[in-house]
C-alpha cells in the first residue's frame, strides 16, 4: 500500500471516530441530566410550599427536591386542594365492589388523608405542615370557570368540604372559597418557594391549580419563586416503567418550556421510593403504579413558572 493510500485510510478512520464521538456526545446531552440547567436544593432558611391537586402528586413530582430541602435545613409543606376522592378504580379494589357508591368514594378520601399524614412523616414533614383542603376531586376545572356557582363533587356527591381534617370543614364547593383556603395556607407558611402543576398538564385537576396558583402569587408583593411540575402528559415519562439510572426528560412538543432538572442524592432517591410505597391504596390502581414506578428517575423535573 503506498504512502498516499494509508494516509487516505487514516483520515478515513480519523473522520468515522470523530462521527462516532459526536453521536455519543448528542445521546448524554439528551440523555443526561447535568448537560441541562439545574435546580440547586432549597437552603436552610428556604420555605417550600409544594401545593398539589391530589393526594400523592407531591410524592410523585417532588418527593426529592422536599427531602433535599429537609436535609438542607429547609421547611416543607404541603396543601392538597382536593383529597382524591374520586379514583373509580381504587374505589373498587379496596371496597371489594363493582359499583362504588357515594360512601365507598367518601371513605376514599379518608383513607387518602391519613396516608398523606404517615407518608409525609417518613420523609420528615411534621402534621402541622399539611393543609388538606377536601374541594372535590375532578371539580377544580369547573370550580374556576363557574366563579359563584356551588359544584357537586362527581365522586362523593357533596356540594361542601366533608372532611374534619380540612382546613374549612363545611364550605362550599365554590371558587371563592378554595381562593380563600389556598390565600389563608400562603399567609401561614410564608414561602420562599412553591411548587404547582404546569398549565400545561393533560389532567384539568392540574392545569387548574396550576393556573389558580400562578393568578394567586401575582397579587404577591416580592413573591416567592415559581416553579411547575408535570404528572400527566402523553408518552410521559418515558419509558413508562420504571428506570432509576435513567434522566426524567419533558416530552418533546414541551421542550420549548423553562426546564430545571434537580438531580437527586442516593439518600433522596432512596426517600421518594419509600414515600411512593407509603400510598398503598393508589398503587393498587395499575395505572397509578406503572405512573409512581415511571417517576423513581435519576432527577426531578421543574419549569420556571
Amino acid at each position: 500500500m503506498g504512502k498516499s493510500s494509508k494516509l487516505f485510510g487514516l483520515a478515513v478512520l480519523i473522520a468515522v471516530c470523530g462521527l462516532a464521538a459526536a453521536a455519543i456526545y448528542g445521546w448524554r446531552h439528551r440523555n443526561t441530566p447535568q448537560e441541562g440547567p439545574l435546580l440547586d436544593p432549597p437552603a436552610k432558611g428556604d420555605r417550600v410550599l409544594i401545593v398539589a391537586p391530589h393526594i400523592d402528586d407531591e410524592a410523585i413530582a417532588a418527593a426529592g427536591y422536599a427531602a433535599a430541602g429537609l436535609r438542607h435545613g429547609a421547611e416543607v409543606s404541603v396543601v392538597y386542594v382536593t383529597s382524591g376522592d374520586c379514583n373509580r378504580t381504587s374505589a373498587e379494589i379496596m371496597d371489594f365492589t363493582l359499583r362504588p357508591g357515594e360512601r365507598d368514594y367518601l371513605a376514599e378520601g379518608k383513607r387518602r388523608i391519613q396516608e398523606a399524614i404517615a407518608a409525609m412523616a417518613v420523609l420528615g414533614v411534621p402534621r402541622g405542615h399539611l393543609y388538606f383542603l377536601g374541594y372535590p376531586d375532578r371539580g377544580i376545572r369547573p370550580m374556576l370557570e363557574n366563579p359563584g356557582k356551588v359544584i357537586r363533587s362527581p365522586g362523593t356527591g357533596r356540594t361542601a368540604v366533608p372532611y374534619e381534617e380540612a382546613l374549612s370543614p363545611g364550605a362550599e364547593y365554590r371558587l371563592e372559597n378554595l381562593e380563600k383556603d389556598l390565600r389563608t395556607v400562603l399567609d401561614q407558611t410564608q414561602p420562599t418557594i412553591v411548587l404547582s402543576p404546569v398549565l400545561f398538564d393533560a389532567h384539568p385537576d392540574h392545569s387548574a391549580t396550576g393556573r389558580l396558583t400562578r393568578r394567586l402569587l401575582r397579587h404577591i408583593l416580592l413573591g416567592p419563586q415559581h416553579l411547575g411540575y408535570l404528572v400527566h402528559a402523553r408518552h410521559f415519562p418515558s419509558p413508562f416503567r420504571r428506570a432509576p439510572r435513567l434522566p426524567l426528560l419533558p416530552p418533546d412538543r414541551f421542550a420549548g418550556a423553562h426546564w430545571l432538572l434537580f438531580p437527586m442524592a442516593p439518600a433522596d432517591e432512596i426517600a421518594k421510593l419509600k414515600v411512593l410505597r407509603a400510598y398503598r391504596s393508589q398503587r393498587r390502581d395499575p395505572y397509578l403504579f406503572l405512573l409512581m414506578d415511571a417517576f423513581i428517575r435519576r432527577n426531578e423535573l421543574f419549569a420556571r413558572m
